[in-house]
């Protein structure tokens, strides 16, 4: 067999297992690890892990667009020295699985232009990066939607 042929079976092999990142960036790291000598093993290890963050990657992005935010803010990037009343320590147990995992819930209360819709958004980003759903809807919407569905008839499928 060729050289040209192993390529030709190396590239339709990874597109019939789907691992389009290893396809699309294998040459220039095969020829690293040549360079520097890696095992098959740490040569696999690395390509499997380039994968898996891509994918990571794609399913955050997926799952932001469709979490409709209006915008997409971080807990990072809150200004918490603006906002007095707001501990960013106190905030800290909104941003792990738990906040899905154990039902908690954050009401945040007060005047227009402190950081609510900022800080809702941040957990929702955090939870997805946490490998959950989100789903961004501000309450007058929630509730003509739960309207619709009452007049509708079909409120308890929704």
């Amino acid at each position: 067999m060729t050289q040209r042929h192993h390529e030709d079976d190396l590239q339709a092999g990874l597109r019939r297992l789907h691992l389009p990142t290893i396809l699309r960036l294998h040459a220039k790291p095969q020829q690293e690890a040549e360079a520097a000598e890696w095992t098959y093993r740490e040569y696999l290890a690395r390509r499997v892990a380039e994968e898996l963050a891509h994918r990571a990657e794609t399913r955050v992005q997926r799952a932001t667009q469709k979490a409709k935010f209006p915008f997409v803010k971080t807990i990072e990037e809150f200004d918490s020295t603006s906002q007095a009343s707001v501990r960013r320590k106190a905030l800290g147990r909104f941003l792990g699985p738990e906040l899905v995992t154990e039902g908690r819930a954050a009401i945040l209360l007060g005047q227009p232009g402190r950081g609510k819709t900022h800080l809702k958004i941040a957990f929702a980003y955090q939870a997805i990066q946490n490998g959950f759903e989100a789903r961004f809807v501000t309450a007058a919407a929630l509730l003509n939607e739960l309207h619709q569905f009452a007049r509708d008839g079909t409120l308890l499928d929704a």
